[in-house]
């Protein structure tokens, strides 16, 4: 990966820590070797998810969940924060 790749990949996920910190969830920014967003819920720590940026298949910049699915285009960062928020509240709170 080169330098400058890496930068843009933590500069998507910086963008997306800040809609998270908004909803009320943590973030944390690892950018050695490939960058990553650690995603928390806070109020139940032990739900959290590591999300990257990288291409698909045709070429176009996703957020990808730790699982290797896309969750969408770098471009709908408050989507993609609105599905990580779904992912990481527990059932009995979306009731």
């Amino acid at each position: 990966m080169s330098g400058r790749q890496a930068t843009s990949e933590v500069s998507h996920l910086t963008a997306l820590a800040d809609v998270l910190g908004s909803l009320s969830l943590g973030t944390q920014v690892e950018d050695g070797g490939e960058p990553k967003l650690i995603v928390t819920n806070p109020q139940v720590p032990q739900l959290s998810e590591s999300i990257t940026v990288a291409a698909d298949a045709d070429g176009v910049r996703q957020y990808w969940w730790s699982w290797g699915k896309p969750i969408a285009p770098v471009a709908n960062r408050h989507a993609v924060a609105m599905r990580i928020k779904y992912v990481l509240t527990p059932k009995k709170n979306l009731q």
